[in-house]
Order: structure tokens, then C-alpha cells, then sequence
């Protein structure tokens, strides 16, 4: 699909910004429905592009502020649009869920080659890029943004109140295999997390096994989703001399938005995921 193509649909993106190099679109047909991808292009080209899931309520342009800077740092990125998330993503699969997202993803990777090594999972799209991975024997690295990881059985209901149901059950996220995965995974990981993430739940007069939920800290709202045990359980899969951690002080879950606002963070924490890439 060319670029004047797509242009109109621009109006339903969250973030309507110019890139700062050449960008392409891919658009796929499912089974009623279409959805876009987006690649940057880096020129010159210092690694091969990375494939990007997002999270929850967000569309591709999402971690413009992370993206734009692999860009200018010559890492280009293939991100797609996933039923039941955004505008931008509408109508999208009927009863719309994790493993519908999950086959659009797949479908979208195909059009990166076999020298594309890596794949960036944000929140929701953290449990996506794991299920991915596991499909896709050339993935070698995962970056893994304040990753949420669900049970298995929720992959399969609706998003709402089936979905919701399925998560809420205390300690049922390390009913996943994605744990099993990461334990023979010959790759490394790459935890991006923010300070006021992953709280403990019984500090904070919530039940064990579940998420802290939004708690207003030294005055300050701090939104908390991930369960504590999510983000102990991943670290501890990871055989320790393949994972890094990347602690972002002064932030909560919303990661994305603390890097559009905050430009000097967004900075470092590009050059980070870029060193990454490129050892």
C-alpha cells in the first residue's frame, strides 16, 4: 500500500506527528476486516528493523517517542495496528481477543526477513511478544515493556467482561507458558519497567496474586496493573546472564506517556534499547 493511500486514515491515528525518516504501510486482509502496519525506514541502516507490539488501547503510533529515536539511531521498526485497541483499528475481528491479536501479529512479521532479530512488547503486547516468539525460531532478543503475561485460558475470551473475569483471578497469570518458553529461550531479554509498577498488592490492601491497582503515593496517583509476582517470575526465567533491567524512576505504568513527556528520558532509554540491539 502506498503512502497517499493510507494518508486519510491518519485522522484516527492517537499521535497524527511526522516521522523523522521514510515510513511504508502494510495493509493485511483477515477474515472481514483489513489492519495496517507501519515501517520506518532507517537510512543508513545500523541493524535490521524490529518488530513492535503495543499495548492495550493503543494504535502503531503509540511509542512514537521510543520509535522516532531507533529511527534517527538507524533501527527501524515494523509496528501494527491489533483489533479492539484503537480508532485506528476499527471494525477489527468480531469478538476481537489475545489470540486474534496474535494471529494479526504473526501475519504482520512475515514482511520482516530472517535477519529481523528482535521484537519490542509493550504492556499487553509484552504477553503477545512472548507467544510470538515462541513461533518464531529467529527471534533472539525480546524487549519487554512493563510486560503484562496472562493465563493461557484468557487468550481465548472476548475482550470485556470475559477477558477482565479471566485475568482477575488471583495467581492465575503464572498459568502461562510463556514462563516455560522464557526457561529455554537461547536469547536475551531486555526489561523496561517503571519505578511504581508492579507494587505489592498486600502492601497496598489488595489481595495476593493480584495488581495494586491506582494508589496515590507522596501525593502523586500512580497507576499499578502489573502484579508484583508477574514481573518476580519473569526475572527469575530468565537465566541471569541473558536479562537486563532498565528502571525508570519517577514512573508507573504508563511508560509511553512518560516518555513523551519527559524527551531526556526518552532519550536514554532509545540508547538503551538500541545498545541492546546492536551487541
Amino acid at each position: 500500500m502506498d503512502n497517499e493511500s493510507i494518508l486519510p486514515q491518519r485522522d484516527h491515528w492517537q499521535y497524527n506527528e511526522p516521522a523523522p525518516g521514510a515510513e511504508r504501510f502494510i495493509e493485511e486482509g483477515f477474515d472481514g476486516y483489513r489492519q495496517q502496519a507501519r515501517l520506518l525506514l532507517a537510512a543508513p541502516e545500523r541493524a535490521p528493523a524490529a518488530f513492535v507490539i503495543g499495548g492495550a488501547r493503543s494504535d502503531f503510533t503509540r511509542l512514537n517517542p521510543l520509535l522516532y529515536r531507533l529511527q534517527q539511531q538507524g533501527i527501524g521498526t515494523l509496528a501494527g495496528n491489533l483489533s479492539g485497541h484503537s480508532q485506528a483499528s476499527e471494525p477489527g475481528a468480531k469478538d476481537a481477543s489475545l489470540a486474534s491479536n496474535l494471529q494479526e501479529a504473526l501475519r504482520f512479521h512475515q514482511h520482516l526477513d530472517d535477519r529481523s532479530d528482535t521484537v519490542i512488547g509493550h504492556s499487553l503486547g509484552g504477553a503477545l511478544a512472548l507467544k510470538l516468539a515462541a513461533q518464531r525460531p529467529q527471534v533472539r532478543k525480546l524487549v519487554l515493556i512493563c510486560p503484562a503475561v496472562y493465563p493461557d485460558a484468557a487468550h481465548t475470551a472476548p475482550f470485556g467482561p470475559a477477558f477482565t473475569a479471566a485475568i482477575r483471578k488471583p495467581f492465575a497469570f503464572l498459568d502461562c507458558d510463556s514462563y516455560g518458553f522464557l526457561r529455554q529461550f537461547q536469547g536475551r531479554v531486555l526489561l523496561v519497567i517503571g519505578e511504581y509498577d508492579g507494587l505489592n498488592s498486600k502492601v497496598h490492601g489488595q489481595g495476593p496474586g493480584t495488581s495494586a491497582g491506582t494508589r496515590r503515593l507522596a501525593g502523586v496517583e500512580r497507576y499499578s496493573p502489573i502484579p508484583e509476582e508477574v514481573t518476580h517470575t519473569l526475572l527469575r526465567s530468565v537465566p541471569a546472564p541473558h536479562v537486563e533491567c532498565l528502571m525508570l524512576t519517577d514512573c508507573d505504568h504508563g511508560i509511553a506517556a512518560h516518555l513523551r513527556e519527559r524527551p531526556e528520558v526518552a532519550d536514554q532509554v532509545a540508547a538503551a534499547v538500541a545498545a541492546f540491539m546492536l551487541d
